[in-house]
């Protein structure tokens, strides 16, 4: 018997021929029926498949990023439920926001976020420092970053605002508030149930000013929607004396280092995306303009660029339709629109698992590459690149390569998801297309 997704998804795909014909709105539920079919855990996203092998007969993960990629697909969905207005996608998004209040919890220690959640009686393969929760239900990975509070404050702010109910805005206000506690509890660092700082958890001055700007935006960050989802004068106060008094808000205009994107290696693209996590609320919710004048000055430069072209070239559309949305900078659009258009499933799937789909929805799917071939020291374009688990942190510049091989690994569609939905909910791309 098919599922409601699935049903759905053969009625939307009935008509097509091929993948480049499928509109965004189909590719989108292809994406959307695999993420529910593989990559969830009670809501929680799991990051990276790992295929069986002749050592192992169950299919695993590997989730370093669970509590980031929950946090976005949280916000997807949260923006998916606004757009259509459909019950079954305000459930699903409240079942991600379950997930993310288990990693707020997992770990025991107030405000000290998991990186995943595991259940004890399941098996698992995947490195990292695991240790056993205190209901004895879970095991759950530390060593947290400020990457992975960055993705679940995205994920809590658009949740907060679009699909949860009063008993629900409080939880994410405790679960919020916890977690800028913890860290102002800790010297401004995340610190582990070990008693030892995490590795990359750092928001002090001395390592913001000297060694990762970009940590001043995401504490920015961190506060402001504290302040939001909880109406607490408290928070508010702390958020303007970082801004102001600990000068934040101006270092953060530098958050995006000005380096050679030409240069393999030179520009960490991961970063760019957790920029774009920060800037977000930010934008959404800052009113004093003074402050936002720091803000949209970061966001433009990181846009734009220095000496150096900043992520505009990219064509990526969660930038894009946030820069068009508050800063009035639609110049990308297109370009965005373009890269969901030429979005290839075999940048996510192995040949079989799109073969599969293939005959189940009864399309077919045609690797040729349908952008124009990208001109010397631009970024490649999406379906010009090799496989890999996120479009938006791959270095757009330096992944020209074949997909036609098939890969130990298989990884979902939730960057194509949140560059959609969030074009969707901003009204940059509409139903039909």
């Amino acid at each position: 018997m098919l599922t409601r997704i699935t049903l759905i998804l053969a009625l939307l795909l009935t008509a097509s021929v091929c993948a480049n014909a499928l509109t965004l709105k189909q590719k989108a539920s292809l994406f959307q029926h695999d993420m529910e079919a593989r990559f969830l855990l009670n809501g929680q996203a799991l990051c990276k498949l790992k295929l069986p092998t002749e050592s192992r007969e169950f299919v695993a993960y590997n989730m370093p990023d669970n509590a980031y990629m929950t946090g976005i697909y949280l916000g997807t969905l949260s923006m998916k439920y606004a757009a259509t207005g459909a019950a079954a996608d305000r459930a699903a998004a409240r079942e991600s926001l379950e997930a993310l209040h288990l990693l707020c919890a997992v770990s025991g220690e107030p405000g000290l976020l998991a990186r995943a959640a595991w259940p004890k009686d399941r098996p698992m393969d995947d490195d990292g420092i695991w240790r056993d929760s205190a209901c004895g239900n879970y095991r759950w990975r530390g060593d947290v970053s400020t990457d992975q509070v960055a993705g679940v404050m995205y994920g809590f702010t658009l949740a907060y605002d679009l699909i949860a109910n009063d008993d629900e805005k409080e939880r994410i206000a405790q679960d919020v508030t916890a977690m800028v506690e913890h860290v102002m509890a800790n010297d401004m660092r995340i610190v582990d149930v070990d008693g030892e700082p995490t590795q990359w958890g750092r928001y002090d001055p001395a390592y913001v000013s000297g060694l990762e700007r970009m940590n001043a935006l995401l504490w920015l960050q961190a506060l402001k929607v504290a302040a939001h989802v909880s109406a607490d004068e408290r928070y508010d106060a702390l958020y303007r004396k970082w801004a102001t008094e600990h000068d934040y808000a101006e270092i953060a205009v530098n958050a995006r280092l000005d380096l050679n994107p030409t240069f393999q290696g030179a520009v960490n693209h991961s970063d760019d995306v957790l920029l774009y996590l920060g800037y977000l609320p930010l934008l959404m919710y800052e009113t004093d303009m003074d402050i936002r004048g720091y803000i949209a000055q970061s966001a433009r430069r990181s846009w734009e660029g220095d000496r150096f072209p900043g992520v505009k070239p990219e064509g990526n559309p969660f930038y894009t339709f946030i820069m068009a949305r508050y800063l009035e900078d639609a110049s990308g659009v297109e370009d965005a629109i373009n890269t969901l258009r030429w979005f290839p499933l075999d940048a996510k799937w192995n040949p079989d698992t799109v073969a599969a789909y293939e005959e189940q929805f009864e399309f077919t799917f045609d690797p040729t590459p349908q952008s124009p071939e990208p001109e010397p020291n631009r970024p490649v374009p999406v379906d010009r690149r090799i496989k890999d688990w996120s479009a938006w942190v791959q270095d757009p510049y330096h992944s020209a390569g074949s997909r036609d091989e098939d890969n130990p690994m298989e990884f979902n569609g939730h960057d194509y998801l949140l560059g959609y939905w969030m074009g969707r909910y901003y009204g940059f791309i509409d139903d039909a297309q």
